[in-house]
């Protein structure tokens, strides 16, 4: 926790909302629970990388790739990409240091702090307002896009946010929470190349003998794009948050 602390204290993002709204926070979360269930998530980021090997031998060309929701780097293989294509685009909100060092080895990949919804400085103030993002629409040399873990978890912080500090109701957090995933469909069938949407399709929680307790469904009821391809991820062994609760989410595999 002391780690986890400082970490966030020595980190700087070039989006001020990142840090306001807890993106930031989540992301050495997010790090420090990749570490503790290492053996659990390494299953998960190899069929990620997979996936990743076929979608780029699908494209056309192999000019630029830009994913979306590349974090930690840890699912992403960038040896192969840097030498695949002539520019790897990498997004997310927040970058941390070791993210920073991995891409370092590699002279044609670049990271950028971004956010893909266009909207977080709308939301931040209290305003439901989504936006239609656009950014690299207008880049004809992106041969391939991924969306990489992100679109189910867009709504999260944001209508969290709403509701603690904005007092919005669930009616209408509800509303938004729907608007950001449509928002990144919409946005994603719009780029020309081979696109790819990899997400979380339903999260399951299971007891301490692996009987399911309940099921959700991480895409607030909007319809999903059919998956060609599936796995299980066990996002939350046994013990991670509670001793009598674990949780795997179904992982699918979308050609849009």
């Amino acid at each position: 926790m002391i780690k986890e602390l400082w970490q966030y204290v020595a980190s700087s993002t070039e989006l001020p909302v990142a840090k306001q709204m807890g993106f930031l926070k989540e992301a050495i979360a997010m790090g420090a629970r990749s570490k503790r269930c290492q053996r659990q998530w390494d299953a998960h980021y190899l069929r990620c990388k997979q996936t990743i090997f076929a979608a780029t031998q699908r494209a056309v060309q192999k000019r630029t790739v830009l994913i979306f929701g590349a974090g930690s780097l840890n699912d992403i293989p960038l040896s192969y990409l840097s030498s695949q294509f002539f520019k790897v685009v990498l997004v997310d909100l927040v970058f941390l240091k070791p993210a920073r060092r991995m891409a370092s080895n590699y002279s044609n990949i670049e990271l950028i702090e971004h956010d893909v919804t266009e909207s977080l400085e709308w939301l931040c103030q209290g305003q439901t307002l989504v936006q239609s993002p656009f950014m690299w629409l207008d880049d004809s040399s992106i041969d391939l896009v991924i969306s990489l873990n992100l679109i189910t978890q867009l709504p999260l912080i944001p209508v969290r946010w709403l509701m603690n500090e904005f007092d919005l109701s669930e009616s209408e957090a509800d509303i938004v929470g729907k608007q950001l995933i449509f928002a990144h469909l919409r946005y994603l069938k719009q780029f020309s190349g081979e696109v790819c949407l990899i997400a979380d399709r339903v999260d399951i929680e299971l007891d301490s003998q692996g009987v399911e307790l309940d099921r959700f469904d991480p895409w607030w009821d909007v319809e999903q794009p059919k998956a060609d391809i599936h796995w299980e991820w066990e996002v939350m062994p046994l013990g991670e948050s509670s001793a009598s609760k674990s949780q795997k989410n179904v992982i699918g595999v979308s050609t849009l």
